[in-house]
């Protein structure tokens, strides 16, 4: 357990890298919080965009790391790109990513 920044951010225990491609990539970053619960924040980079975001307090808690990292790449699937726009390379490198984390929370010994 550990504590947050002066801006309420708290620095990953554990990186899970849930897709790559190349250099682009998805991960799932997770600390366990003061109140004990472990969060998550996803991470996405990709060759026309990404996004990211701190580990904060706020949002839900889970019980475990693993929960939190199911939880993170579920979240990380909500809000999936789709590239609409993009040239083909780039909508078949989300759906390259896509495809990796899917099959990961169907066989999570994958990850």
């Amino acid at each position: 357990m550990q504590q947050p920044n002066d801006y309420g951010a708290y620095t990953a225990e554990t990186t899970y890298e849930l897709a790559r491609k190349e250099r682009s990539y998805a991960s799932v970053r997770v600390a366990q919080c003061r109140d004990g619960l472990y969060r998550f924040a996803i991470d996405l980079s990709y060759s026309y965009g990404g996004r990211c975001g701190p580990i904060t307090d706020d949002g839900e808690g889970f019980a475990t790391m693993l929960a939190a990292k199911e939880a993170g790449a579920a979240a990380l699937l909500d809000g999936f790109p789709r590239g609409f726009g993009d040239p083909q390379s780039v909508r078949s490198e989300l759906a390259a990513l896509r495809s990796q984390i899917e099959e990961g929370l169907r066989q999570p010994s994958l990850f």
